[in-house]
């Protein structure tokens, strides 16, 4: 009755906004950032396009095509630029051809530190018996570039296990998921796609649900484990004692154990489940499975009667027809037989 209530109340303080709604089905991809050092005070940064265009045109001399960028921004001080596409997402984290200056004024460039979920893949149905660094090295004999393999927890008894791992060339991504099928040891197991859940939106300033960094009114920053106001990150010393941000209990801001975290995702599913069915919002699906054989090389068969084999007890008896050769035959063997009888009563 309390874990009822709680949700209740947390559902009537937090209205959740379309912004939310839009954001927790939204599949983006991790933006770049770009940081600015001007060496004198008469450089002056350029605008973000111009700046986005310079990047594009340089990347384009060094072989490095990519489409247009499809987010160009400004995060403080830094030059936010983002892409829609994964191939275009993997060359620019995996190139080093980066400019090193955008019109005279060196710059510094931030790749994304972790792989998106949109590169996960999950094994199912793994033997329960079989060891994790078995099956670590059975899938990178298959999967070269697999990286963050987990076991996926979940809260009830099964006899086999779910793995869940991340991979970074797409080419091998995308090989994995059309195979559909992986040997682990003697074992032929499916490979599909992770499909990701509800994205939450929480502050990373003061770590409370319902709002992003970049709207919140908290003058100042707080420490992400215990909650205290950090002026100075160079000399603040964390506790190490969690605190919530929600509730004020003892356990991290976003954990799953908190019942506000709880009744937020509730009310976030809800309101996701009603605006995708009026169609106000669309969720991105897996690309479609494309055929490894294509359909003409298989033709069908004229004439697949031809050697059919009857059911049992609808067998028929075969009907020969006559021919001159066999009439013959029959006429002569005839005549033996009348010629034989007369020579039978004669010796009589």
């Amino acid at each position: 009755m309390q874990q009822v209530d709680s949700t209740s109340k947390y559902i009537k303080q937090h209205n959740i906004s379309f912004d939310q709604v839009k954001r927790a089905v939204s599949s983006n991809l991790p933006c770049f950032f770009i940081s600015f050092h001007p060496t004198n005070e008469d450089q002056k940064v350029p605008s973000a396009f111009k700046a986005a265009d310079h990047v594009f045109e340089y990347l384009k001399q060094q072989n490095v095509q990519i489409n247009k960028f499809s987010f160009v921004g400004w995060a403080g001080a830094k030059l936010k630029l983002g892409v829609d596409g994964k191939e275009d997402y993997i060359k620019l984290v995996s190139t080093e051809k980066w400019p090193t200056s955008i019109m005279n004024i060196p710059i510094t460039i931030e790749k994304p530190k972790f792989i998106p979920d949109c590169f996960a893949l999950v094994i199912r149905y793994v033997p329960r018996g079989m060891d994790y660094e078995f099956v670590k090295e059975e899938i990178s004999r298959s999967i070269v570039s697999v990286v963050n393999l987990k076991r996926i927890q979940y809260s009830y008894n099964r006899k086999t296990d779910d793995y869940r791992f991340h991979v970074k060339d797409l080419q091998e991504y995308n090989r994995a998921l059309n195979m559909r099928r992986i040997s682990i040891g003697n074992v032929i197991v499916p490979i599909t796609q992770f499909l990701e859940g509800n994205k939450l939106t929480y502050c990373t300033h003061c770590w409370r649900l319902g709002h992003i960094r970049n709207k919140c009114s908290a003058p100042t920053a707080r420490c992400r484990i215990c909650l205290q106001e950090i002026t100075d990150i160079q000399r603040h010393n964390c506790s190490q004692q969690p605190k919530c941000a929600q509730c004020d209990g003892n356990h991290h801001s976003l954990s799953s154990q908190c019942e506000s975290i709880k009744a937020y995702k509730m009310q976030l599913k809800e309101e996701v489940d009603n605006a995708l069915a009026r169609g106000v919002i669309h969720r991105s699906e897996p690309n479609k499975q494309v055929p490894i054989f294509d359909s003409d090389d298989f033709p069908s068969l004229s004439n697949f009667n031809r050697n059919k084999v009857a059911a049992w007890g609808s067998k028929q008896v075969p009907t020969h027809q006559p021919t001159t050769e066999c009439t013959e035959i029959a006429g002569v063997l005839t005549a033996l037989n009348k010629q034989l009888l007369i020579m039978t009563e004669t010796n009589t």
